[in-house]
């Protein structure tokens, strides 16, 4: 088994959102690694693939430096970085293989997002026998190989399997007992995948009426224009995060933020009625629930993945705050990347109902 060191040359990212790449870092070859690395040392942590050469791309961070705390998992891997580490896939999946651990406190946390997940997410990390890992972003790479058929469902699902099984192992030597993955909403397209790979984990869904949602998430990262917007989901890659729209883009070449929108929504849902229909050990909560009602949805959230409930003190200190301060997804963000008009919102209400007969903007999940 080998690893490599990749020395850090430059920091290219163009978007802080963006999908993981081995592309977001320009790099020399360093010295030969003993893989196990990975495994043992806190402050290494997956970050992305590279595909092309066939494996897993590992970033270290000063020892100080808590990715947990952080909103967003993949931002925090990137500012942070101090070297890379290279390890091939079938080195990553000897390591894998090594790995013991209950796979019934692996929790797998699906969501739209805007809907209370890395609210979530935080008050998990307030047991200090949790771990819990706030979008780490091989996943929605993992999306993109799919969609685009660059891989075959057997190699996909080993890789998610992997990636799972090396980071948990990561945790568990620091000591943490349970390990939760709360995902980008993409990543419920390749949820069949990591049911299959993982069918003892626990599940968890956070959803939101799709009107308030799509508000919420075009006010924090919409496409001012549909002009070209097709070609940029393209050049970026976002055209293979939701299979729907790159089917569509197969037979048009113009495609409106509405259009993309209520196809990810549709997306969501339709992904989390596939794991319900299979009978997975799977909890839902709606945000406007959250929102109302606060205790009283994360109770049943925490309890299904045998945890209890965080001290009340520390729950209402964390609850106060904005889970996503200082993102472009903060609340108190005063300008809009795309404001909906009331137009928009009855063109979104229309294609969701065209898309999926059996769903509605305030579909409530049983």
């Amino acid at each position: 088994m080998q690893a490599h060191e990749l020395i850090i040359d430059a920091k290219v990212k163009t978007s802080p959102f963006a999908i993981v790449s081995v592309d977001d870092f320009q790099v020399h070859a360093g010295q030969q690694l003993d893989p196990h690395i990975i495994l043992d040392q806190p402050n290494i942590s997956l970050y992305c693939l590279d595909h092309a050469n066939g494996r897993m791309i590992f970033a270290e961070t000063l020892p100080e430096v808590d990715l947990l705390r952080a909103p967003f998992y993949f931002i925090a891997q990137y500012d942070a970085a101090q070297r890379l580490i290279a390890v091939p896939y079938d080195t990553l999946r000897a390591l894998a293989n090594e790995v013991e651990l209950n796979p019934q406190r692996i929790i797998l946390f699906y969501s739209t997002g805007r809907c209370g997940s890395t609210l979530l997410s935080h008050i998990m990390n307030l047991n200090l026998s949790v771990v819990s890992f706030s979008e780490p972003d091989v996943f929605s790479q993992l999306v993109m190989l799919r969609t685009a058929g660059r891989n075959s469902d057997a190699e996909t699902a080993a890789l998610l399997r992997d990636s799972v099984m090396v980071m948990s192992a990561n945790a568990q030597q620091q000591g943490f007992e349970y390990y939760a993955f709360k995902f980008r909403s993409y990543v419920l397209s390749v949820s069949d995948l990591l049911y299959r790979s993982i069918p003892d984990a626990k599940i968890l869904f956070m959803y939101r009426n799709a009107l308030t949602w799509a508000y919420s998430f075009s006010r924090a990262f919409g496409e001012s224009s549909d002009e070209g917007f097709a070609d940029r989901l393209e050049k970026y890659g976002f055209r293979y995060m939701i299979p729907s729209v790159n089917e569509y883009l197969k037979t048009h070449t113009h495609m409106s933020w509405v259009e993309y929108v209520a196809r990810m929504w549709v997306s969501t849902m339709q992904d989390i009625r596939w794991l319900q229909q299979q009978g997975a050990d799977l909890v839902h909560a709606r945000f406007e629930d959250l929102k109302a009602t606060p205790h009283a949805v994360i109770e049943p959230l925490i309890t299904h993945c045998g945890l209890p409930m965080p001290d009340p003190d520390q729950l209402a200190q964390v609850l106060a705050k904005d889970s996503q301060a200082g993102t472009e997804g903060a609340q108190d963000r005063k300008e809009f990347a795309r404001r909906l008009t009331d137009a928009d919102l009855a063109e979104l209400a229309r294609v969701i109902r065209e898309l999926d007969s059996e769903l509605a903007p305030d579909t409530i999940l049983r």
